[in-house]
């Protein structure tokens, strides 16, 4: 294999790699690969759990948003009804 490299002066040179030197460079991209997938599996890895905590927070408030929701509902459905609407006094602050 021949590479072309240029040099300080901008000149082109010819650079004959030998199988040693192309096995060694191979093994490096390879290292520098695997160390990559090994850090983007840990990353995504993080993101799971952090949806799954995300979804589990989601389905919380979602479940309180609901009984909140009842609650109300329930209030309203009281003074629909005849019943005494709850009282519209001022705060004691006032």
């Amino acid at each position: 294999m021949i590479i072309i490299a240029r040099n300080e002066d901008e000149t082109m040179t010819d650079k004959t790699m030998t199988d040693e030197n192309m096995i060694g460079e191979i093994e490096r991209r390879l290292a520098a690969l695997e160390e990559m997938l090994t850090h983007q599996s840990l990353a995504i890895e993080e993101l799971s759990q952090q949806m799954h905590m995300a979804e589990q927070a989601r389905e919380t408030l979602a479940q309180k948003h609901k009984a909140l929701f009842e609650m109300v509902q329930h209030i309203d459905d009281k003074t629909a009804d005849g019943a005494a609407a709850l009282p519209r006094e001022k705060p004691p602050h006032y």
